[in-house]
């Protein structure tokens, strides 16, 4: 079975996450439709401003992605991970790989799950992104600068895009300095540092602080005035 992925199962590792199986993954182009992400995402965990990949119709559009050859057992699988029928409807489209024309099956947003001023997070958009040896580099371009979500840093409290991180099965926001941040403070301790301590850090020591020669020099202030645990 033919499948035109167009949104996070770009990424080929969820589409394996998600136990979907496939045999071949070419690129391909569906015309006649455009790129939106103004599905909504209904799930509890993420905020309402956040937005899923979505095509609409449209004569002058096109929109890139990925042809799986997916096993027919996998179906099943795949429309749950769609949240289909309820969110998305599976639709019929003719798509065009490797100078043919080959009809395949794709999702497009159910009519009632869809809003204006929605964005994609970072997350979501670097999932498509990974596909990049799929796309055209106009396309990849286009898709890198697309706007996203954005809102205050968990941990420095600036507004501008942020990542989620999931942590203790909650969903944090941070910038990708912060996180960055996180991540060589965590490798200097040891350890990976939590939310809170990162957020600690930040406001306690580095913005505002006197400075610090080198990563190690702050985490071991982190440690001697109890901002993290040792």
């Amino acid at each position: 079975m033919k499948y035109f992925a167009y949104g996070s199962n770009c990424n080929q590792a969820i589409m394996e996450k998600k136990g979907v199986a496939f045999t071949s993954a070419e690129p391909a182009v569906l015309p006649g439709y455009r790129l939106l992400f103004n599905k909504m995402a209904l799930r509890e965990a993420l905020p309402s401003g956040i937005g899923f990949a979505n095509i609409n119709e449209d004569p002058a559009g096109e929109v890139e992605g990925i042809l799986y050859e997916i096993a027919d057992d996998s179906l099943g699988r795949l429309d749950e991970s769609e949240r289909y029928p309820d969110h998305y409807g599976r639709i019929e489209v003719t798509v065009s790989s490797k100078d043919q024309s080959v009809t395949c099956i794709t999702y497009q947003a159910r009519p009632d799950k869809i809003a204006d001023g929605l964005r994609p997070s970072r997350n979501y958009l670097n999932h498509i992104l990974a596909a990049k040896d799929f796309l055209s580099w106009q396309y990849f371009e286009a898709l890198d600068k697309s706007q996203t979500f954005t809102d205050d840093c968990a941990c420095c409290q600036k507004p501008g895009e942020v990542v989620f991180i999931k942590e203790d099965d909650q969903l944090h926001m941070l910038c990708q300095p912060c996180r960055e941040a996180r991540l060589i403070w965590g490798d200097t301790r040891g350890r990976r540092l939590t939310v809170a301590e990162t957020r600690a850090m930040m406001t306690q020591l580095v913005e505002g602080g006197p400075g610090f020669s080198s990563v190690s020099e702050l985490v071991q202030e982190a440690i001697a005035t109890k901002v993290i645990d040792p």
